[in-house]
C-alpha cells in the first residue's frame, strides 16, 4: 500500500479522524517489530553456529541458509521503515495508520517467501523419509497456493488504496493464505511423526526414548508455526477494528526461518543423543550430521512403514576422514553384501 496524500490539516476544534485506537495499532505494531527483531538475531546466531558446524555440507544448504538470512534480513529492514514512518516521519497525523509506506508491501511478499523455502525445506524432507509422494505432492502444492496467495496479496497492495478499502477487497484471501499455511506445517509435523513411531516399534525399542525426543521435537517445531498462524487468524478475524493482527504477520516470517535452521542445527545434538551412533541407525533419514573424521556414514534401505516390523535392512559403511552425513537427503551408498547389518 502506497503512501497517499496527507489529509489538509484539520481546522481548530473539529475532531481528528483516527482510523484505528492507537493503543491496539501502534502499540501492538512496536511490540510485534521489536519481537520480530529480536527474533532476526537469535537467526543470525542460528546462521553463524550452522556454518561452523556444518561446513561440509552440500552446497545447495548453504545457498538455501544464505537466501533465508538475506529475506529475512530484509523483511526486519521492511518492518522497521514501517514502524518508524508511522511513529517519527508521521509523527501526528493519525490519519496516516491508514496509508502505510509501500515497506508494509514488500514485508507481504518477503514473508511469502521465506514460508515457502521454510515448508519446501519440510516438504522435501518428508519426501526423502518416507520415500512416499502423496503426502509431499499435497504439502507442495499447498504451500505453493499459500505463496501464490501471499503474491497476489502484494499485488493487489500496490493499487495504494487504503488499509480498510484494501481488507474490504482481500479479507477472504488473507483467510485461505494463514489457514493454508497452519494445514502445511501440521501435515508436515504430524506425517513425520507417524513415520517415526514405526522405528519405535520396529525393532528399535532401546532407542525409543530417543524416538520419543525427535517426535516431540518435530510437533514442536511444527506447533510453533501453526500456533502462530492460529493466532494471526483469531486476531484477523476477531479484532478488524486495530492492527493487532499485524504484529503477529510480522512474527510469522521469523517463525518460518528460524524454525529451518532450528532443524538444521539440532542434527548435532540428537546425533550426540547416544554414545553409539552405530544404534540409530534410522538416524541416517533424520538429517543429523556431524564435521568430524570419527563418525561413521550410515544409511539403510528404505522400505514402506507397512514392512518395517519384519523386512528391515541396515547397511553401514564406515568412512575414514569423513563427516557423520546422516541425512534426510543423503542416498544410500553403494554396499558389499557383506556389509548389510541386521538389527
Amino acid at each position: 500500500m502506497s503512501k497517499l496524500p496527507t489529509a489538509p490539516p484539520t481546522p481548530p476544534g473539529a475532531p481528528i479522524y483516527i482510523p484505528f485506537p492507537l493503543s491496539t495499532t501502534l502499540g501492538a505494531l512496536e511490540l510485534g517489530v521489536l519481537f520480530s527483531v529480536f527474533c532476526f538475531g537469535v537467526l543470525t546466531v542460528q546462521v553463524y553456529i550452522y556454518f561452523e558446524r556444518y561446513a561440509n555440507d552440500c552446497r545447495i544448504y548453504k545457498l538455501t541458509v544464505a537466501l533465508v538470512w538475506a529475506l529475512d534480513f530484509g523483511h526486519t529492514i521492511a518492518i522497521s521503515h514501517l514502524l518508524y514512518t508511522l511513529t517519527v516521519t508521521q509523527y501526528g497525523d493519525p490519519a496516516a495508520l491508514d496509508n502505510p509506506p509501500k515497506s508494509l508491501d514488500a514485508a507481504i511478499l518477503l514473508s511469502g517467501l521465506i514460508g515457502l523455502l521454510e515448508q519446501g525445506w519440510f516438504t522435501y524432507r518428508l519426501y526423502k523419509f518416507t520415500q512416499t509422494l502423496l503426502l509431499p505432492l499435497i504439502c507442495a502444492t499447498l504451500a505453493l497456493s499459500r505463496f501464490a496467495g501471499s503474491a497476489g496479496l502484494f499485488v493487489l497492495a500496490l493499487t495504494g488504496t487504503t488499509i480498510q478499502k484494501y481488507l474490504t477487497r482481500v479479507m477472504w484471501l488473507i483467510e485461505v493464505v494463514v489457514v493454508v499455511g497452519a494445514a502445511v506445517d501440521m501435515i508436515l509435523a504430524v506425517s513425520l511423526c507417524y513415520y517415526l513411531s514405526f522405528w519405535r516399534h520396529g525393532g528399535f525399542r532401546r532407542m525409543s526414548k530417543l524416538v520419543n525426543q525427535i517426535m516431540t521435537w518435530t510437533l514442536q517445531t511444527g506447533g510453533i508455526t501453526t500456533t502462530g498462524a492460529l493466532a494471526l487468524l483469531v486476531t484477523f478475524t476477531t479484532m478488524k477494528d486495530n492492527l493487532v493482527y499485524l504484529a503477529f504477520f510480522f512474527i510469522m516470517a521469523k517463525l518460518f526461518s528460524n524454525s529451518l535452521l532450528f532443524s538444521l542445527n539440532a542434527r548435532e545434538r540428537f546425533a550426540r543423543s547416544t554414545p553409539d551412533p552405530a544404534q540409530i541407525p534410522f538416524l541416517s533419514n533424520l538429517e543429523l550430521g556431524l564435521n568430524s573424521p570419527t563418525h561413521p556414514e550410515y544409511a539403510f534401505n528404505r522400505h514402506s512403514p507397512r514392512r518395517l516390523h519384519d523386512n528391515l535392512d541396515v547397511p553401514m559403511r564406515t568412512v575414514s576422514g569423513s563427516h557423520f552425513n546422516a541425512t534426510f537427503l543423503g542416498s544410500p551408498p553403494d554396499m558389499r553384501e557383506g556389509d548389510r547389518v541386521r538389527p
